[in-house]
């Protein structure tokens, strides 16, 4: 209890105390004389109500005066569980988890709330708290093919040579689906099996600036509708294979090895012939080839041409196929390999 400044009135010989006390209230002011001295008295005989977080504070402005100001608790909305309620709190030092921990409410780990635990509550403000829960779903969806794309120079921009489809896959998708206050919010994927493997059609498609890491194909080379070389002045049907080596090795014209040099039998198409090999079934298109090493397997008569390939991979992929060499008429002034 506070007892205010004692003032001693008289009056007709008898001495008479008074305590003096200024109340501030929102911007009101009241000025009240009390004989008890007590502030708790004396806010009660001005009709002054304290509610759950407010608070007053008394201090000295002279001998004899006494202020009393009071702070009235500031109020927010607390929105959980289908329930809205209004909360007092001491403005400038509460906290939002403080308001949520007086009402009682419990955070699950992925709840969410409109503002940071450690904000300070402002007066006005609601804090919403959405309730988060999980549901798991599995899926079966189909994996669909694309083609494999390899750039070639020798389409036109754009163009697409297609030489095998592919076929759809399938897979099991397990899904965690999030609700938001009851509501669907969205799907999360938890992970995923698949049953059935996809397999990639194969395409080349004409880009002018694709790399070139084989055999510069010539300007004079051309086409006719069904994609036979018009300067073909025979062909030849037979088994290819494909092979490769290690960097610096040199075919058996002397010949730096790369893609787009070939490996033949020279009594069947001569060294420095200009080729075009092409698969029967179309499932691979070499393409522009020169005749510049040789072989067991073409020797013996097994093997009609064997294609070098940048890597091991490349000749696995291809096996041994059915092929047809067209042998060019050479268009250029010279031949590369006499």
């Amino acid at each position: 209890m506070f007892t205010g400044v004692m003032m001693m009135n008289v009056t007709d010989g008898v001495a008479e105390t008074q305590y003096l006390f200024y109340f501030q209230d929102g911007g009101e002011t009241q000025l009240y004389y009390s004989s008890t001295g007590s502030v708790e008295e004396a806010m009660a005989a001005v009709g002054k109500t304290l509610y759950e977080n407010d608070s007053y504070n008394v201090e000295s402005t002279s001998r004899d005066v006494y202020t009393v100001t009071i702070t009235r608790a500031d109020y927010c909305y607390v929105e959980a569980d289908g329930q809205r309620t209004a909360v007092s709190f001491r403005p400038d030092e509460t906290t939002v988890g403080e308001v949520l921990e007086e009402q009682g409410i419990v955070l699950g780990e992925d709840d969410l709330v409109s503002s940071e635990l450690t904000d300070l509550v402002e007066d006005g403000e609601t804090i919403k708290v959405s309730r988060v829960t999980y549901e798991t779903r599995f899926a079966d969806e189909i994996i669909e093919w694309d083609y494999d794309l390899e750039p070639t120079r020798y389409l036109t921009d754009g163009k697409l040579k297609v030489f095998s489809d592919g076929t759809d896959g399938e897979k099991r998708v397990e899904y965690r689906e999030v609700y938001i206050d009851g509501e669907w919010a969205r799907n999360e994927v938890v992970g995923e099996v698949v049953t059935t493997a996809v397999t990639n059609g194969r395409a080349q498609v004409g880009d002018s600036d694709a790399p070139i890491d084989y055999l510069q194909q010539p300007d004079w080379l051309t086409f006719d509708e069904n994609g036979i070389p018009e300067q073909a002045k025979k062909v030849i049907s037979g088994l290819g294979t494909a092979y490769t080596s290690k960097a610096g090795v040199y075919g058996a014209t002397g010949r730096y090895l790369s893609e787009g040099y070939v490996a033949v039998d020279p009594d069947i198409i001569p060294y420095g012939s200009k080729l075009y090999i092409v698969t029967k079934d179309g499932s691979w298109d070499y393409g522009y080839a020169i005749a510049a090493d040789t072989g067991g397997a073409m020797l013996s008569g097994r093997i009609l041409v064997d294609q070098y390939m940048n890597s091991y991979d490349s000749c696995i992929q291809y096996g041994v196929r059915e092929v047809d060499v067209y042998v060019l008429e050479d268009q250029d002034v010279h031949t590369e390999i006499e």
